[in-house]
């Protein structure tokens, strides 16, 4: 049995098709529509064209941003460019499909996908992170997601790492705008992983790079001590970068020796690595849909 997996970001619309083994078999993506009615349409019709070969038994939804995943409502904040999903709701996609649809948020989606078949098969509370567009977060506790009373657990994103601090932990963690503000200091694009190549030679590299560092351990040190998870799983497009987790891994131990912690964070990559979000999407909707 297959099923249909969409990963709502905020820079494009992520989709799959998923086995009933937790197995991508086909995927794609799609820009970010311009409305809500396109946005409905565009998930329509993308279910259309995959449903001669496919046969798609439902579709799991993971999104960005704040949402309700039983009503289907969207709250703030969100990505700038699904400003217009504020206030919408996502389950008006059930009258206009044959197929049983569920909702979730990106991070839980991450954090499932991750349990179902991935680095988390074998740990029972772990956490989540997805390094894109912003800082995205889930929470296993105890092999059940913890939603939180606002559905916002794991969400570290939002906030801020000082009461005066001009950038969030998205601001100083999320890889792409870690990336653009690179870009606006100095004209040209480079991404992480180059920024770490070229160290050396180029300071503004050097210092964009070491702060990303120490950001994202701080962040993950912080949460240690707040939900002291067995281990921190990172997903997002970043996680294809081998040095990456050694590069990270090393940072929190020189944190957390210099701040005399008892306890190190441990990080792992994500196995399902850019996919968990929608692997995650569909484990989801088997669970809550009894597929």
């Amino acid at each position: 049995m297959n099923y249909l997996g969409i990963d709502v970001g905020g820079s494009k619309i992520k989709t799959g098709i998923v086995n009933h083994h937790g197995q991508i078999i086909w995927n794609g993506s799609m820009p970010i529509p311009p409305d809500f009615p396109a946005f409905k349409q565009a998930i329509v019709n993308l279910y259309c064209s995959l449903e001669g070969e496919y046969h798609p038994a439902g579709i799991g939804i993971s999104s960005c941003g704040g949402i309700n995943p039983y009503t289907g409502d969207v709250t703030p904040c969100i990505a700038p460019s699904l400003q217009y999903l504020i206030g919408e709701n996502y389950y008006e996609l059930r009258s206009l499909l044959p197929v049983p649809i569920a909702l979730e948020k990106d991070g839980n989606c991450a954090a499932l996908g991750e349990k179902w078949t991935g680095s988390g098969k074998d740990l029972e509370s772990y956490c989540a992170l997805v390094l894109g567009t912003g800082l995205g977060g889930g929470v296993i506790y105890k092999n059940q997601v913890y939603e939180g009373a606002h559905f916002l657990a794991g969400d570290v994103g939002y906030g801020f790492p000082s009461p005066d601090a001009e950038a969030g932990f998205s601001g100083l963690c999320a890889p792409v705008q870690v990336e653009q503000k690179y870009e606006e200091m100095t004209g040209d694009k480079m991404n992480i992983a180059q920024m770490y190549a070229a160290r050396n030679e180029n300071a503004v590299a050097a210092r964009c790079c070491e702060s990303f560092f120490m950001n994202l351990a701080n962040t993950i040190v912080n949460m240690q001590y707040i939900l002291d998870p067995e281990a921190f799983l990172l997903g997002g497009g970043i996680t294809a970068w081998e040095e990456l987790i050694p590069l990270l891994q090393q940072t929190i131990h020189a944190l957390c020796k210099k701040r005399g912690l008892p306890v190190t964070p441990v990080v792992k990559r994500c196995v399902h690595q850019n996919g968990a979000n929608l692997i995650g999407a569909v484990y989801n909707l088997k669970i809550k849909e009894n597929l």
